[in-house]
């Protein structure tokens, strides 16, 4: 923990990871979403809702909540869900290429 802390500051302050991020990252989106409907049927209403707070975090996550309702996709998605170690499931390529090494944590 002692660590993460440390190379997190490090990277907060070399402007790696964006307030925003951080602030999403401890304590979810400040927006409720829960008005918004879950069409995806392989997670829950809450992963839904934490999914449009990243959106709303970061450009970075732009269209990953439409990337899990990609056929394709979604069995990628799937694999990263149930395996016991998800860093090493290459997230769909466009998320893969695009996001950060934190921003990746975000969505684990």
């Amino acid at each position: 923990m002692y660590s993460f802390l440390n190379a997190s500051s490090i990277l907060r302050r070399g402007g790696d990871i964006t307030a925003d991020e951080w602030n999403v990252y401890l304590r979810g989106s400040p927006t409720s979403f829960k008005d918004q409907k879950n069409e995806i049927d392989y997670i829950t209403d809450v992963t839904f809702w934490k999914l449009l707070g990243l959106e709303e975090c970061h450009f970075s996550f732009k269209d990953i909540v439409q990337s899990f309702k990609d056929a394709n996709d979604a069995e990628i998605w799937k694999r990263v869900i149930s395996s016991e170690d998800p860093p090493s499931i290459p997230m769909p390529t466009v998320f893969d290429d695009r996001l950060s090494a934190f921003q990746k944590l975000m969505v684990i």
